[in-house]
């Protein structure tokens, strides 16, 4: 990308690199004052590369082969480690590279469809936004995510423009390394192809749609092709991604009234795991039942139906900009007609937009972190919108003031800045509540926790929890505790035989029996209390169990 900066003049790339360099500062100094215990997915994802790294094996925290997680965020944890030295520390490193990558990828993007002085607004937003900032800082696989779908946006944009081949194979390649990092990625190639097929027929050069699609799609399929075949066999059937089935399950449970803790992870009168939770990769690996697309529709307008107040308060939350921001969006979209190449171009972030809200409202549950790609073209538009805004005031100024070149010059910078600032501390003030990992003593304690039974008991053992941090620290394998009355929970750790039991306090409200053992200890001769931290009615007590 390096001769696309020094194209765009001296100012300007000296200004993109100060942006870089303070993307840098803030990412750093973030990871370092606030990453110190990784999440329940960063745990697995951790759990997969070390596994990669010891074993060759592709398996997580839950047992059986790793059905959920797609590969490429582990793969590149397991090639970071071998210069961090740790994991854990490829874990921080990774993200914060990724996300600092997105500042130039996302300067790019907008400067191919906005110009420059968007794509100046569209880094900064980008550099400064501290939803971002966070994100560099945890162990989600969204960072890579969001790198790998605006490069792939930009090559699809440029493949538009220019009709070469070459492009369109990047295009389709970063879509397929997306798609191994998250499986919606395969909407983008859908909605880029959709907009080729446009271009080429409007145009009468119908006889390239083929050659354009094959161009598009052979990539995909060639970095794709090891991943569905391992699903594939695993299952025995074709798959293309492995936690649908599990969701859609998930959802179908809540959909009929279910509360959600008991839906993921409850358990029947015979000790059946009806929660798809519970044994993630086995219940995967056995589900061949593949529902009909009249029982997905009716469960998308169930779902839909429960998530549709989730999603628009998120859209309206103050991390998105709330209402200045889509006041900012509408005037970018449309205070200008749009000629046949915007129009295009527009078609496919729109579609990109839509794609991920459909998905969304059909989930079983909906959390702020898949918003993230939305959000990522939410800033496009809103630069665009700055844009516009900056341009009209200024214009505004001139007639009706009749200010000179050089006040306006510095009325149009000013602009800018506000709008900037202003959505920059609504983005902050909407993070109030904490950083999308929880860093407080709680989350400490849990690898204090997990590192005292590693010590404890070294090499592999079983440890039943709901936090897959203990398990991850204790180099064990998660058993996730069920939720259902006392009773049927004892039958059922009988008939999982962990090594060890982890109760936590501040999962009382998941099952009333959590608290009661916390309290009162597990009340069967093979539980031993072993470990507790904190009072007797809160913290966290951990009990061997012997049969």
């Amino acid at each position: 990308m390096g001769w696309r900066l020094r194209a765009i003049g001296q100012p300007s790339a000296a200004l993109v690199l100060a942006l870089c360099i303070v993307s840098v500062v803030l990412r750093v100094y973030w990871v370092v004052h606030h990453s110190t215990v990784l999440d329940e997915n960063g745990s697995e994802y951790a759990r997969i590369a070390e596994n990669l790294l010891r074993h060759g094996t592709y398996r997580g925290l839950f047992e059986g082969p790793e059905l959920m997680f797609p590969p490429l965020f582990p793969v590149l944890l397991a090639l970071g480690s071998l210069f961090t030295g740790s994991v854990d520390s490829a874990a921080r490193l990774i993200p914060l590279l990724a996300g600092v990558l997105l500042v130039p990828t996302a300067f790019a993007l907008a400067r191919l469809m906005y110009g420059l002085r968007v794509a100046l607004g569209v880094a900064a937003l980008t550099a400064l936004h501290p939803v971002l900032i966070d994100l560099s800082s945890t162990a989600y696989s969204e960072g890579i995510y969001l790198l790998l779908m605006f490069a792939g946006l930009y090559w699809a944009l440029r493949a538009l423009d220019s009709g070469n081949r070459t492009h369109t194979v990047f295009c389709g390649t970063l879509f397929g390394l997306a798609y191994l990092t998250r499986p919606e990625a395969l909407v983008y190639p859908v909605v880029v192809l959709a907009a080729m097929l446009s271009k080429d027929l409007r145009s009468g050069l119908a006889s390239r749609c083929a050659v354009r699609a094959l161009c598009l799609f052979v990539p995909i399929a060639v970095v794709a092709a090891p991943y569905v075949a391992y699903l594939s066999i695993q299952t025995g059937g074709l798959r293309f991604e492995g936690k649908g089935i599990m969701n859609y399950t998930i959802g179908e449970r809540r959909n009929v009234g279910i509360p959600y803790h008991e839906a993921a992870l409850g358990i029947g009168p015979n000790l059946s795991e009806d929660g798809p939770q519970l044994s993630p990769n086995r219940f995967i690996a056995t589900a061949h039942q593949v529902p009909s697309i009249r029982q997905v529709a009716k469960y998308w307008a169930q779902s839909a139906r429960r998530n549709k107040t989730t999603v628009w308060d998120l859209l309206l939350a103050p991390q998105f900009g709330s209402i200045l921001a889509i006041a900012l969006i509408a005037l970018g979209l449309f205070r200008r007609p749009w000629r046949g190449r915007r129009a295009v171009q527009e078609g496919v972030l729109i579609g990109v937009v839509l794609g991920h809200l459909f998905l969304l409202l059909g989930l079983h549950g909906v959390l702020f972190r898949y918003f993230f790609p939305i959000l990522a073209i939410w800033l496009l538009w809103v630069a665009k919108g700055i844009e516009e805004a900056a341009q009209w005031g200024v214009g505004t100024a001139r007639r009706a003031l009749g200010l000179c070149r050089s006040p306006a010059r510095w009325a149009d910078i000013g602009i800018r800045c506000l709008l900037i600032a202003i959505l920059l501390l609504q983005a902050l003030w909407g993070m109030r509540w904490g950083p999308l990992e929880d860093q407080g003593p709680k989350t400490v304690l849990l690898k204090e926790v997990g590192t005292w039974l590693a010590h404890y008991r070294p090499g592999s053992k079983r440890v039943m929890t709901l936090r897959p941090q203990i398990a991850y620290y204790s180099g064990g394998m998660l058993l996730l505790m069920p939720a259902a009355a006392a009773p049927l929970v004892l039958r059922y750790v009988h008939l999982k035989h962990p090594d060890f039991i982890v109760l936590l306090e501040d999962y009382g409200s998941i099952a009333t029996y959590l608290k009661q053992w916390l309290d009162e200890g597990i009340p069967d001769e093979a539980a031993t209390l072993i470990y507790r931290a904190g009072s007797s009615h809160e913290g966290v007590a951990i009990y061997e169990w012997r049969e």
